[in-house]
């Protein structure tokens, strides 16, 4: 599954991203959205916030997480069940997205990345005028 999504956002000419993403897990999301935003939750089990690589370029909005050592190393030889591999994903994004205010913050587990809408996106009531 990692692999449509390499070719799908991996230029040719990076050859270091798409080795990084290479092996990748595809973390589950959920996404919400309402008059003022749109909000992206994705499972990231293990990764801590300095593992962490939240960017957008283009129109493309990429998600890597790397799981820490702690995370890897839980379960020494006895049983895990969690691959000790790292995260990608990649989303497309449209311009009624503002890009200066999009926030992301990891607890838990889980990353939550706000998206909110440009003005020109929001929907809007026209007032009518009677004659």
């Amino acid at each position: 599954m990692a692999d449509k999504n390499t070719q799908a956002v991996v230029r040719k000419d990076d050859a270091e991203l798409a080795s990084r993403i290479k092996d990748t897990l595809v973390p589950q999301v959920d996404i919400c959205e309402d008059r003022e935003s749109v909000t992206l939750y994705a499972d990231l089990p293990g990764v801590a916030k300095d593992g962490l690589d939240v960017h957008i370029e283009k129109d493309t909005l990429q998600i890597y997480g790397r799981r820490s050592a702690h995370a890897q190393a839980a379960g020494t030889g006895a049983y895990t069940e969690m691959p000790a591999r790292d995260y990608y994903r990649a989303f497309t994004i449209g311009e009624e997205v503002d890009r200066d205010h999009i926030s992301a913050q990891l607890a838990n587990g889980v990353l939550k990345v706000v998206l909110p809408k440009s003005e020109r996106a929001k929907p809007k009531k026209i007032d009518i005028k009677y004659a």
